[in-house]
């Protein structure tokens, strides 16, 4: 998803990130967009190994899995790679046929799926490549979407907001017709968002070359 800074981050409306749930409320889902061509890394950046030697979508996909009752991976259509890995980790695989033509359709295949899940209230959005998040970034976004029914839900590090980004359901059926790059950038309004202040650079890391796969800028994320 597009990291698009809101206009203004509203004091009266910050959720701290320091006591998040224990529990995983399954009005809430998890969803991580992981259709992206990797053009600017040269080959599947999904599988490039972390430090520690855990392929990136790996560690991205554990981090949803530990928080989230369910959790949903947009993929490539015959994507041997992420089907297996979301069987081996109890996610649910969505293809996304449309997936060449920008991340704006994984979005609204990932809305499409949970439109189809009746008990589903809201979802977290997060990218394969950001495999740095913490869980208890999760978790905080989470439970400010389970506290504060119908307003989304935006992490910030230092005054920087960044993903994944909490979204009520009252956004899915907009965003499952949308297609563009910057379809929830347009569509919802995060000046009206939830911020969850968090402890947590990752929010605003990504991995676009193999250089980024280091541990070494953990601390000291760039701007955007």
């Amino acid at each position: 998803m597009p990291s698009v800074p809101p206009s203004g981050l509203r004091p009266s409306s910050a959720v701290s990130a320091e006591h998040p749930g224990t529990e995983a409320p399954s009005a809430v889902a998890g969803i991580i967009l992981a259709a992206g061509a990797s053009s600017r890394f040269g080959s599947d950046k999904r599988r490039a190994l972390l430090p520690d030697g855990t392929p990136l979508l790996a560690a991205a996909a554990g981090s949803f899995a530990r928080v989230f009752a369910r959790t949903a991976v947009v993929v490539p259509p015959h994507d041997d790679f992420g089907i297996e890995l979301c069987a081996r980790l109890g996610l649910d695989a969505v293809p996304n046929e449309r997936c060449s033509e920008g991340q704006g359709t994984s979005l609204a295949a990932a809305m499409h799926w949970a439109l189809a899940q009746p008990a589903l209230q809201a979802v977290v959005v997060g990218l394969a490549d950001m495999p740095w998040v913490h869980d208890d970034t999760l978790a905080a976004l989470r439970d400010a979407l389970v506290r504060h029914p119908g307003a989304p839900a935006l992490p910030v590090w230092q005054g920087r907001p960044g993903n994944p980004r909490g979204i009520p359901r009252r956004y899915f059926a907009s965003l499952a017709q949308a297609g563009g790059a910057q379809a929830a950038a347009h569509r919802i309004d995060w000046d009206a968002a939830r911020t969850v202040t968090v402890d947590d650079p990752g929010i605003l890391r990504d991995v676009d070359t193999p250089a980024d796969l280091s541990g070494d800028a953990e601390d000291t994320p760039p701007s955007r």
